[in-house]
């Protein structure tokens, strides 16, 4: 059992609370902000594998040693950021860099009270017609908190404490604070996701997991959220796919069974990204694992649906798109007895009392926690392709070295590297979610 990695998802209900009652059903018309200067024409948001001026990482002491992992592979291939909560913070992150000789006077440090670990989904960048980046500010609603609590503890008296908080716009506008930091202008949108939802290739198109922004966007039908992603910088185009991983589920819940899961209910980079303007990768399931396990068994069938929806899709220009399969790792799997004592900012300890009474679990019973495990988690750092790494984790080498020339191909000239990220995984994060582009000017 991983004791010392607090679970990320608790991390942010202490740092960040819960989203505004009602914040979903608000309306706020998109515009650029003109605080710091306006966005000059020709703007769009920019695709992971665009030119990036540097990476940003968070700091929290449960994932110290995945943070420290993370900087010294990116070290040698970008300029490295942090964006921490407070100098307390830094302090113990200069000591992390430290550890692995890295200088922590090179970096560049922000502090923000309401910084996440998962820096990913904080911030949304683009780069305008003048080639200068900008920040899009998405509304804030920590993951969908008041959906899940709202299904999750229907009818239930009394609901947690934590249904009912608020956070204010603190939260919210962290994304503009990081842009007034940095010197950059503000577009905002009426939409709410975080930055692991937004899959774009940089040239018009928006890939978009519906089960996802409508868990967002409550009380929007798609064609109302449709409409308003149009009206984002660059998109002219948006494929719907139905759903995602089903091991991501909806902050802590069940999968099928016994089996469940802690996740962000279905952010696309775990499961479909854009190698470059026109080729998609779309995470595939080995049919013997399909066969043999039952939450393989559904992502099997929701991949299939996707790649079925991909190979009929054109890019904005009405091109056909090229889409790879990219094997999903074994399943990483770990019994938990649910326990009316857990300690919530673990992620390896569960009580009853977090799932639906109509679900019927008990304390004592035992649970199977999925992992959200997945190869399309990657970052892209320039001449760096980062994966993680799941051999270790009953992988077999022999899918990875798959997986390995897989990414060489879709992303000729740059290095490809694993690292482990696994205890991110068991709180639905990734190196991804935990790493975020700051696009280069000149792109």
């Amino acid at each position: 059992m991983h004791r010392s990695v607090i679970h990320s998802f608790s991390r942010r209900r202490a740092l960040l609370g819960a989203a505004l009652a009602g914040a979903l059903a608000a309306f706020i018309p998109a515009r650029a902000q003109t605080g710091l200067g306006k966005i000059a024409a020709g703007a769009r948001i920019t695709a992971d594998f665009d030119p990036v001026a540097a990476i940003w990482l968070g700091y929290d002491a449960g994932h110290a040693a995945f943070t420290a992992d993370l900087a010294e592979a990116l070290w040698p291939h970008v300029p490295i950021r942090m964006l921490v909560r407070d100098a307390e913070a830094e302090g113990h992150a200069r000591e992390v860099l430290r550890s692995r000789a890295l200088d922590a006077n090179k970096l560049r440090f922000v502090h923000d009270a309401r910084a996440p670990f998962f820096v990913r989904d904080a911030v949304v960048f683009g780069v305008d017609g003048a080639r200068q980046p900008f920040v899009v500010d998405f509304r804030w609603t920590y993951y969908g908190w008041s959906n899940w609590c709202r299904r999750t503890f229907r009818g239930r008296q009394p609901r947690p404490e934590s249904c009912s908080r608020a956070d204010g716009m603190d939260t919210g506008s962290l994304d503009r604070r990081l842009g007034d930091a940095l010197g950059l202008a503000t577009f905002q949108s009426a939409l709410a996701i975080e930055g692991g939802g937004v899959e774009v290739n940089g040239q018009g198109l928006l890939i978009a997991n519906t089960e996802l922004w409508s868990s967002r966007n409550r009380g929007m039908g798609r064609a109302a959220m449709e409409r308003e992603m149009l009206r984002l910088p660059g998109i002219r185009k948006v494929i719907w796919l139905p759903r995602g991983l089903a091991h991501d589920t909806l902050h802590r819940g069940t999968i099928t069974g016994a089996y469940v899961g802690w996740g962000t209910g279905g952010h696309t980079d775990e499961f479909v990204r854009f190698a470059d303007a026109r080729t998609v990768l779309l995470a595939w399931v080995d049919e013997a694992e399909a066969a043999a396990h039952p939450v393989a068994r559904i992502n099997d069938a929701r991949m299939r649906a996707n790649y079925d929806i991909l190979v009929n899709s054109s890019d904005a220009a009405g091109r056909p798109l090229r889409v790879i399969k990219v094997p999903l790792p074994r399943m990483i799997e770990r019994p938990v007895v649910l326990s009316a004592e857990a300690d919530t900012a673990y992620s390896e300890q569960w009580s009853a009392a977090q799932f639906p009474a109509r679900e019927g679990r008990r304390e004592g019973d035992t649970v199977i926690q999925v992992a959200t495990s997945s190869y399309l988690n990657h970052v892209l750092a320039n001449d760096l392709v980062l994966l993680p790494d799941y051999v270790a984790h009953g992988t077999p080498p022999g899918r990875q070295q798959q997986v390995r020339r897989i990414y060489e191909a879709a992303f000729p000239g740059r290095t490809v590297r694993f690292i482990d990220a696994t205890q991110a995984n068991w709180v639905g994060g990734g190196a991804h979610c935990a790493t975020l582009s700051e696009p280069a000017a000149q792109v």
